[in-house]
């Protein structure tokens, strides 16, 4: 017996959308952080660029914060490969600078931020963004930030996992080498996402404004 094509459903609807942006945040951005990616602070516009088209769609932009109790209590295991420098302020713990959002990172009133304390925003006991996705009426959402291979792609995978339709803006996430990044786009667009750059979400989220 032949098997029914599937109807493909991966398409940007403004009305069932959200923008999710994952830790632009010092710790990764400003010179000098603990896990400096330094090409994204000339990338700041575009993505107030993408968040300015999506409020103006009314699409609900989100953004996550990564942080930790200042106790280091619910760190879980991820720095036992990469040792904290407690002595330097942006490391990513709660009244440290490293928490805060990048410079020109435009936040406004009508969006939402949401903390995390694990890679994935997903896991149970990370965040409240799943709810709030569900609460917001949402079931896909467009996702950027950083690091590509890490928070964006276990975010990714396991939004997938729980029904979620993702697209990676290509062209906006970044991760600490070219090569990491290519792979992770590469088995991302293949199993978990739709991954498109940013051109192409603006062209297709704006496709039916008149």
């Amino acid at each position: 017996m032949d098997l029914m094509p599937l109807k493909n459903t991966w398409e940007l609807i403004p009305g069932k959308t959200a923008l999710v942006v994952v830790d632009m945040q010092r710790a990764f951005i400003d010179a000098g952080a603990p896990m400096e990616i330094s090409s994204l602070r000339e990338l700041v516009p575009r993505f107030n660029e993408l968040a300015s088209v999506c409020r103006r769609l009314e699409i609900p932009v989100i953004f996550v914060q990564m942080t930790n109790r200042p106790d280091l209590s619910d760190i879980g295991l991820r720095y036992d490969v990469r040792p904290l420098n407690l002595d330097n302020e942006l490391e990513m713990i709660g009244g440290r600078r490293g928490v805060d959002f990048c410079d020109g990172l435009e936040i406004r009133g009508e969006d939402y931020v949401v903390p995390k304390i694990r890679y994935s925003a997903f896991i149970p006991g990370s965040s409240n963004l799943e709810p709030l996705l569900r609460g917001l009426g949402r079931d896909r959402f467009i996702i950027c930030g950083i690091c590509t291979d890490i928070c964006v792609a276990t975010t990714t995978m396991d939004a997938m996992m729980l029904g979620f339709k993702v697209f990676v803006v290509a062209d906006l996430t970044a991760t600490l080498s070219e090569e990491r990044q290519r792979v992770s786009l590469e088995v991302i667009d293949r199993h978990f996402a739709r991954v498109m750059s940013l051109e192409q979400i603006k062209k297709e989220l704006l496709l039916g404004e008149t």
